[in-house]
Parts: C-alpha cells; structure tokens; sequence
C-alpha cells in the first residue's frame, strides 16, 4: 500500500531535502506537418519504491503506454490515469507546438534538432521555476531519459547533451549529486506513464482518428482535468498537470548562475513526501 505522507518523518525529509527524479523528458510527434510536443513527469525520489508498488497493484501490463492501449489494457490503463491524478506527489508538466503551416520541404534533421532543443531547454525552465520556488532545498536532480524517445543518435549523446546543455547550465557546473542516465521504456514505469500521458496530448492537438480504446483514455484525462477538450492549454496556476502552447523560448547554450527567488505562491512541483 502507499503510506500516507503523514507517516514520513520530517526529519528524515529535512536531513536529505527534497531530492526529486525528474522522469521522462519525451518527444512526441514526427512531422513539421503536424502537432508534436514535449513533456516530463516528476516524481519526488523518496516515494520511488512507492510509484513501482503502486503499478504492480493497478496490474497494468508490462510495458505499458500509448502504444499499449488496445480493448484487453484500456481498464488498467484508464486505472493508472486514476492513480497518477490521485497521487500528490506525481506531476505532469508538457508543451504542444503547433506546425507552422505552408507547403516548402522541410528538412527532417533539423526538425529533429529543434525537437531536442526544445526539450532541453523545458526540461532546464522547468528545473529552474521548481529551484526558484524552494531556494532553500538541497535539490539534487536525477532525469531519466530514453535516447531514441528524445530523438538522439545514441544513449552517450543523449546523457551528455542534458548534462551540458541543462544541469551544467543551470548550475555552472555538474554537481556530483545530478545526474542523467539512460534507461529501458519498457522496464521504467515513471516513462512509460509520462509518454502516455504526452501521447495523449499530442494526438488530441493533432486530432487525429483514434479507435475507441485510445478515445476514451483521452476523455478519462480531460474528465479528470474538468476539461471541455485535452485540446486545450493549463491555467497559470495549475500544478498538477500542465499544458502550455509553443516551444520554449531558446536561449544561450552558455553556463549561466539561475538567480533564486522567495517561493512563488502556487509552486509547480508535486506535493512534498
């Protein structure tokens, strides 16, 4: 069972701070022609053994995702929905890019390094809004990624280029205690969940024609959203599961110091374990 975050001493959380698992830094969408997005799901690193027990008791088939929803899945998968908006210490946070439109060929690689641009440098705005709104935390930072989900050639490439061009960054240097490892979809939960709940996105923005199993996966998310549509973008103040329009603003692939600022009133982050 899942305890409850009244059993968690607050001396144990004290004494190690808040170390988060930033999970599944993903791509969805393969053509300039239509709706493609990114997205990441946190979850707070205490609570990992927490997240594994809680898949086994949904019973959710292995793997599991987007690509998994058929007839026979859609009730588990409709019940890790369930768990993910019921569980406090998970959270969703994406972006949908819009295609340009006109009819020019567009060059597929350099779609895809402006796919992974834009992922890198959410997954940098994200860390940074979270440090910002606890600027007394210790916040280590661990992101699990899969290579070939994030468009890069090889796993090497894909843990050197967060390293570089997001914890290095945002830091000024590497710390000891960040991280970015390489892992299986299929043996990782934590990205399996997150691509299926970026899946979901994005194909609701590309409205595309989807079979009944996938249709009502997408009105359990908007029902738990109080959404008219999973076409639709977050309100500022949202925390559980955000959606904004457009790719990150670019910015310089320089080390730079992240200045940090009194908490926000609302913080973007999961609940504390």
């Amino acid at each position: 069972m899942i305890e409850s975050e009244s059993t968690v001493a607050g001396s144990d959380r004290s004494s190690r701070g808040l170390r988060r698992w930033l999970l599944c830094p993903v791509i969805a969408g393969d053509s300039p022609s239509r709706a493609w997005g990114g997205g990441i799901l946190w979850l707070n690193w205490q609570r990992r053994g927490d997240f594994q027990e809680l898949v086994r008791e949904i019973g959710v088939p292995s793997p599991f995702g987007w690509q998994h929803v058929n007839a026979d899945s859609l009730d588990a998968h409709l019940r890790m929905v369930d768990a993910f908006f019921a569980t406090p210490w998970l959270s969703f946070d994406a972006f949908v890019v819009e295609p340009a439109g006109g009819t020019e060929e567009v060059d597929l690689q350099a779609f895809c390094d402006r796919q992974r641009r834009a992922l890198e440098d959410f997954v940098h705005q994200q860390i940074a809004d979270r440090l910002q709104a606890e600027p007394n935390e210790p916040q280590p930072v661990r992101l699990w990624l899969v290579a070939n989900a994030c468009g890069y050639p090889s796993s090497k490439a894909a843990v050197a280029a967060i390293e570089d061009h997001v914890l290095r960054s945002l830091f000024q240097r590497l710390r000891p205690m960040d991280k970015a490892i390489n892992h299986r979809t299929g043996r990782t939960p934590g990205l399996q969940l997150g691509g299926l709940l970026l899946q979901s996105i994005v194909s609701a923005w590309q409205q595309a024609s989807l079979g009944a199993p996938r249709k009502a996966l997408l009105t359990s998310v908007t029902s738990h959203l109080g959404w008219g549509t999973l076409r639709a973008v977050s309100r500022p103040d949202d925390t559980k599961f955000n959606v904004r329009l457009g790719a990150p603003k670019q910015r310089s692939r320089r080390p730079t110091q992240l200045p940090l600022f009194e908490p926000l009133p609302s913080s973007r982050r999961p609940a504390s374990a």
